[in-house]
């Protein structure tokens, strides 16, 4: 090429170009079908972002104005999730669900309306009724969607159903079929560890720990895998010689100065936080897996620590109220006959929420657990009008709500409805409770207790003794938690630290 043809105008052949051609066409219209399922995809891709409220807006868009379409369903469907999951507005979410389900039952979103439907029912269920509701609901996707993604959550979940009805074998053969006929769903690493805990809560303790090891080789980067782990290591602890084997560890020291005088309570979360209630910091403090202390929950005269049901809120139970989570702090009345003023419970002992959404407050000037709905409404004595010195509760991972009798030296586990479903002490075969203080129980319903005399008893769900932890180190044990992995936490008094036994 010469310098000449190389110094040419280039805008010569565009120009000719754009004469050929004709003027510019213009661009597409977008069927209503394309818009929303654009306005579907973008939506999902902000909430992937966490960008909840762009999120919402685009998917109530598609469902105000693009009702026609095959995005409709799926927009629906994700404005009830937002309900369920960031507003917490069961209300509006089943709305959301229901209008899927009655409106589009063809569409590939109605399974998963019947799932959540099925699993709004079943998270609030306390009756043999609501439990087989929620059945019902996951069996419609089983029935009615047989190729549906959704059906693998659905058997998974109707599992968890027949676990809480005490169905143990039947919900071991639900989430068997998930690991077996959807080995690469979303719900697979869930329900294989659902079938070991079900055997351990059967007593099959070796199959259990068999069933925790596959999850761990075949879903291994999975939490579900440190979880089995877990298990595991507490399962082998417990059952793999004749009686079980406890070491205090040496090694472990957390906590200094104030944190550990006065020690009232001990809470450990799944996520390996250690609470600490300090009735001399005035303050619950975590401290977190690495050992280091995080900003603490002021409190005066601190009573106790709990954790919700689903074990994602602490409860700090006070004299005067009880707060749950880092902001919401209650504070409770009962009515008195023939008196237009209420009075105030002031004097609690502990706390502890049902699995049905209940608060339980037991009061040591009445010596009643007083129950109270979402709303401090006083819904009556718990689980009848006895008098109680109950100065620790706690709900299991059964849904059974436990109770430490200070005056009966007694621990019993109630439902949610006040059926007697366990009892332990005062005294029974090679044991007797003398001054317990403190329970905690796993997630194979052994019952751990810590007495102020001086030791830390290990009970089989049916109150046979397993074993008892004593020595000089344990002079007056006052609180009691255990880790993830079944090792025990004691607060002892005397010494004024927190020793673990693993």
């Amino acid at each position: 090429m010469s310098p000449r043809s190389a110094s040419r105008p280039r805008a010569a052949f565009p120009l000719v170009a754009s004469l050929l051609l004709g003027p510019a066409q213009p661009a597409v219209a977008q069927s209503p079908e394309e818009q929303a399922r654009r306005l579907l995809e973008e939506g999902r891709n902000y909430r992937a972002q966490g960008k909840t409220k762009q999120a919402l807006d685009n998917f109530n868009t598609i469902a105000s104005g693009f009702s026609g379409t095959d995005s409709v369903d799926d927009a629906l469907l994700e404005v009830g999730r937002f309900h369920l999951e960031v507003e917490n507005d069961a209300q509006r979410a089943r709305e959301a669900f229901e209008q899927v389900a009655q409106r589009y039952p063809q569409s590939d979103g109605a399974p998963g309306a019947y799932y959540y439907l099925g699993w709004m029912s079943l998270e609030r269920a306390t009756t043999a009724a609501e439990l087989e509701d929620a059945l019902a609901q996951f069996s419609r996707v089983q029935l009615l969607y047989p190729r549906s993604e959704w059906v693998a959550k659905a058997l998974a979940a109707s599992g968890l159903v027949h676990r809480r009805a005490g169905r143990l074998p039947e919900a071991v053969d639900s989430s068997r079929r998930v690991s077996l006929e959807y080995p690469s769903s979303e719900a697979a690493a869930g329900a294989h560890f659902q079938v070991g805990h079900c055997l351990a809560l059967l007593g099959e303790y070796r199959q259990a720990m068999e069933e925790f090891q596959q999850v761990r080789n075949h879903f291994p980067r999975s939490d579900w895998a440190t979880h089995a782990l877990n298990r595991i290591t507490a399962l082998y602890r417990l059952f793999a010689s004749d009686k079980p084997v406890f070491a205090l560890d040496p090694t472990f020291s957390v906590g200094a100065g104030n944190v550990l005088k006065d020690v009232r309570a001990l809470a450990f979360t799944p996520q390996g936080t250690l609470w600490v209630a300090s009735d001399k910091a005035k303050s619950a403090v975590p401290f977190g897996p690495d050992g280091k202390m995080g900003p603490g929950l002021h409190g005066e005269d601190l009573r106790t620590l709990s954790l919700s049901p689903a074990r994602d809120q602490l409860l700090v139970a006070s004299k005067i109220a009880v707060r749950i989570g880092p902001k919401d702090i209650r504070t409770f009345t009962v009515p008195i006959p023939d008196k237009p003023i209420p009075a105030p419970v002031d004097r609690v002992l502990a706390a502890a929420l049902t699995p049905g959404g209940m608060l339980l407050v037991s009061d040591e000037e009445r010596k009643r657990v007083l129950k109270f709905d979402a709303k401090l409404e006083y819904a009556g004595p718990f689980p009848d009008n006895r008098e109680r010195e109950v100065t620790r509760m706690l709900v299991d991972d059964e849904g059974g709500i436990v109770f430490l009798d200070r005056a009966e030296k007694t621990v019993k586990t109630y439902d949610e409805h006040g059926k007697l479903l366990r009892t332990l002490g005062p005294r029974g075969e090679g044991f007797e409770l003398k001054k317990p203080v403190d329970v905690a129980l796993d997630s194979f319903l052994n019952t751990y207790v810590a007495d102020e005399v001086g030791s830390v008893r290990v009970f089989s769900p049916q109150g046979r003794l397993l074993t008892t932890l004593a020595g000089p180190e344990l002079k007056k044990p006052k609180a009691l938690t255990l880790d993830p992995a079944g090792a025990i936490l004691v607060y002892d008094d005397g010494s004024e630290r927190i020793l673990r036994y693993r």
